[in-house]
């Protein structure tokens, strides 16, 4: 049965991505997004409250992966390795990742105007950000990384890493390995104890 149930969401999340696509948050609805899950109004509300909802499931969906690649971070030989190669694997994935990129745009700029989706919104980042806070210090506890307010370094990370992905919007062009290497060596070089192999 949950099996079944599972189907049924992938299936609205599907049809709700290509909604969004071609006619943006304003111009979806769940009556469109329903027949393209061919599902009657009503058994789209049977899964999903609202269109708002709907969307940030979208999002939370296409950060999965994301989120593992968070999740390396803890497995690598070093908190510092592991901080390295999550930059470098987020550029990577989102600049293969278009289409998810458009709509977790899509996503944030709707939550500045959606209540709903900004206390979800609110939600996923503030685990976002603890989790980030946790590794640099952990990366202190270590010994290797200096002093700082952890929780500010985390922030400081995730927006600067979410603005280059705005501009990589704007600008497809952009040489992301050279901006890679320069959020290294702010975020988490400066912040070294001494030299390591790391870097």
């Amino acid at each position: 049965m949950k099996e079944h149930k599972d189907q049924r969401v992938n299936s609205i999340i599907e049809a709700a991505i290509n909604e969004f696509v071609e006619k943006g948050y304003a111009g979806a609805s769940m009556e469109g997004i329903a027949k393209r899950a061919e599902l009657s109004k009503g058994g789209l509300y049977h899964h999903f409250s609202s269109k708002a909802e709907i969307l940030f499931m979208v999002n939370q969906r296409f950060l999965e992966p994301v989120m593992e690649l968070a999740g390396k971070i803890e497995v690598a030989h070093s908190v510092v390795a592991g901080l390295n190669r999550y930059i470098h694997d987020y550029f990577h994935y989102w600049s293969c990742h278009q289409r998810e990129l458009n709509l977790y745009f899509l996503t944030m700029s709707e939550s500045f105007s959606n209540p709903q989706i900004m206390e979800l919104y609110r939600e996923s980042t503030q685990t976002i950000f603890e989790y980030f806070g946790r590794l640099f210090q952990k990366g202190q506890a270590e010994g290797v990384l200096k002093p700082c307010n952890t929780y500010a370094r985390a922030v400081a990370l995730v927006s600067c890493l979410d603005g280059y992905l705005g501009y990589l919007l704007i600008d497809p062009q952009l040489d992301t390995e050279d901006i890679e290497k320069e959020i290294q060596q702010i975020f988490i070089k400066a912040l070294l104890v001494s030299n390591n192999n790391d870097f």
